[in-house]
């Protein structure tokens, strides 16, 4: 008589093959083998796995990388089926890489990772340029140096390189032979003198890197861009005739949500600020500028124009760069305390300050904020409780003079002291 063990098996097996996949796909690599030993039936399913994820977990579980690459050989050896997704990580043999790629490059695959491991450096492999159906692929700490002749991938929708070296004439060349391209990151890549973005499908872009110039040439589907510049090897380019403002937002009319650092601001000010607005700010929602100093008055200027040029902006994210007691920034709030005076010109909704310490500039620019947004409905102020120069009541309590454009203003500080503990106080602010 068959036992309810046994019943349950053959329903399982008797499911549809995407569905077994599916199931085999959610366990770890040990345990999908460990089905072989259900049913007759299941001992060979696992080698039909359309994921195969070799991550760190999968290496931690051996006690030495060559019995880890073993297994790898095993897998690919028995597989049978296309590959859709192939991931590899935290591993430093070049060779061994080489021949799993040319295994795989019979094998369909849609999305391939290879994160070779930081401080490491590893050639892409030259097969992995003949995967005529990529849709993703994602590198980490390789040189990429393409074959002649290579034609580019034709279906690759998602581009992800982290540490990766390559002669900047391979990324311009690369982005034009993947005209279906909709998300590109650049995270710490090699340095490129002149970076311009022409991609007539992308929707997300980011960059982390170094780099001397940096405009969009080609991108009216561009919704999100992250941009932070490392170093100020960007600042070293001191030609611009004319504004970078315009440079750097031509022609992306779909942009909705923008990230910069600090830097990215003292560039957008070379050449002045222009004094109409580019096209690409009338749809944005969200902008976040991270590590901004508050030192510099035209930096400050070119915030406030970015915030104020941006008709539809509702959520606004500030990280303000530390700086000392001692700072020299009168000239900074006397530009903040004039701009108080355009009052209700922003149509923020929610805004989120990180590093607030306080300081009379901090508080100037909070006063520029409160003043210009009729419709602001919450501020979120987050410090440590070691950077505060004074306390949240003591903030609360100077921000209640100020002028309020929006009736209500829910108020949250959050102070997190060094040890993990937080400490929230919420106030509801109405104009009398």
């Amino acid at each position: 008589m068959r036992n309810a063990w046994t019943s349950g098996v053959d329903t399982i097996s008797n499911l549809p093959c995407n569905v077994l996949d599916g199931i085999l796909g959610c366990l770890p690599w040990k345990d999908a083998v460990k089905t072989s030993i259900l049913s007759k039936d299941w001992r060979y399913k696992w080698v039909t796995r359309q994921e195969l994820d070799f991550n760190d977990e999968f290496f931690k579980s051996f006690k030495q990388d060559e019995e880890a690459k073993r297994i790898i050989y095993q897998v690919l050896l028995v597989h049978k089926g296309p590959i859709l997704k192939f991931r590899l990580c935290r591993i430093t043999s070049c060779p061994d890489i080489d021949h799993w790629i040319h295994f795989l490059s019979k094998k369909n695959v849609h999305e391939f990772t290879l994160d070779v491991g930081l401080g490491n450096k590893c050639h892409s492999p030259h097969h992995l340029f003949t995967f005529q159906q990529l849709r993703f692929l994602e590198l980490k700490d390789c040189l990429f140096h393409p074959p002649l002749g290579f034609k580019g991938f034709e279906k690759l929708i998602n581009l992800d390189l982290v540490r990766v070296t390559f002669d900047p004439s391979i990324f311009t060349n690369l982005i034009s032979k993947s005209p279906l391209l909709e998300r590109l990151r650049l995270r710490c890549c090699t340095n490129l003198d002149i970076l311009e973005i022409d991609a007539a499908n992308l929707k997300f872009y980011e960059f982390i890197g170094k780099t001397k110039s940096i405009s969009f040439r080609n991108a009216p589907m561009l919704e999100k861009v992250t941009v932070a510049i490392l170093g100020r090897r960007l600042l070293t380019d001191t030609s611009p005739v004319c504004s970078n403002f315009p440079k750097f937002f031509y022609y992306m009319p779909s942009l909705l949500e923008l990230e910069i650092s600090g830097t990215i601001l003292e560039y957008l000010i070379k050449g002045g600020l222009p004094e109409s607005p580019p096209n690409a700010l009338n749809n944005i929602k969200s902008l976040t500028i991270s590590s901004m100093s508050l030192r510099n008055a035209q930096v400050v200027s070119s915030a406030v124009y970015l915030i104020t040029s941006c008709p539809k902006l509702q959520d606004l994210t500030l990280e303000f760069y530390q700086v000392g007691v001692g700072d020299i920034v009168e000239p900074v709030v006397q530009l903040l305390r004039a701009q108080s005076s355009s009052y209700g010109v922003v149509k923020l909704q929610r805004v989120r300050v990180n590093m607030f310490t306080g300081l009379e500039m901090e508080m100037a620019f909070m006063k520029f904020i409160l003043a210009s947004a009729p419709l602001l409905e919450e501020i979120f102020i987050w410090n440590c409780t070691c950077f505060l120069f004074r306390s949240c009541k003591q903030m609360i309590d100077e921000m209640k003079e100020f002028r309020r454009a929006s009736p209500n203003v829910e108020f949250t500080f959050e102070e997190i002291d060094m040890e993990g503990g937080s400490y929230e106080h919420e106030e509801v602010m109405e104009v009398p």
